[in-house]
């Protein structure tokens, strides 16, 4: 498992096309892709593409630094209409966002569902000392989960902590059924457990680093010392 604190290389990537309009200081990015299948998630922010190869199903893209101000943010997944949102990045704070799919209550001209949406959501770093874990359910409706002998009911959005947990790899399970599996980590620190669903009952999981991230002095606004609050940024929003 990558280490979940580790700036990821692709910032490198994003500082340069996004600095010549943005504010001065620096904040932070996560994103995780909690769309069940095979197609990849495509990210754009601010103009420039993330990956160029897109996101995997269950997969992260680790923390990355961004430069304050608003962003654009827009996922497309295959042939579902695409998700477009603003976000503020703010000095020192991280953003983790999670891209997961909602059923769209309309139907076609011929009485058939229509595809589900992609919708994007904003959860906060924590601090904590020793392993610590949230579980958040994106899946559209309340339901029971199985955490490896831990059982719960999950309303979606709804921040569940998961006592004792050390860090050990475990199974979950949902509504009876395998949803995924946690392999663990062996480093310490906050952590979030994300699962998405499609409407054919497919199932995406990922643990993701969820610690307070640290701008690097050299790049630091003023030079002063990292903002200790863990809250996100501004609340990410998407359009209807």
């Amino acid at each position: 498992m990558r280490n979940p604190f580790k700036i990821c290389a692709v910032a490198g990537a994003l500082l340069l096309p996004l600095s010549a309009q943005d504010g001065e200081g620096y904040g932070f990015l996560n994103i995780a892709n909690l769309v069940p299948g095979d197609t990849p998630c495509e990210i754009n922010i601010g103009g420039e593409s993330l990956k160029p190869d897109g996101l995997k199903s269950g997969a992260d893209t680790g923390w990355f630094m961004v430069r304050n101000g608003p962003k654009e943010l827009k996922v497309s997944v295959g042939e579902l209409e695409s998700a477009t949102g603003t976000i503020v990045i703010t000095e020192a704070k991280g953003n983790l966002i999670g891209i997961y799919l909602e059923p769209d209550p309309r139907l076609d001209s011929e009485g058939r569902p229509n595809p589900p949406r992609i919708r994007i959501r904003s959860f906060p770093t924590y601090e904590t000392t020793g392993f610590a874990l949230k579980f958040v359910s994106l899946c559209p409706e309340q339901g029971r989960f199985q955490l490896g002998p831990l059982k719960i009911d999950a309303k979606p959005f709804v921040p569940i902590e998961i006592p004792k947990w050390n860090g050990g790899g475990f199974e979950i399970i949902h509504n009876g059924e395998k949803a995924g599996q946690v392999s663990g980590s062996s480093e310490g620190g906050a952590f979030y457990l994300l699962c998405g669903e499609d409407q054919k009952g497919g199932k995406a999981t990922v643990l993701v680093g969820a610690n307070m991230q640290e701008v690097p002095e050299y790049l630091r606004k003023d030079k002063r010392p990292p903002v200790e609050s863990g809250a996100a940024a501004e609340p990410l929003t998407t359009e209807p």
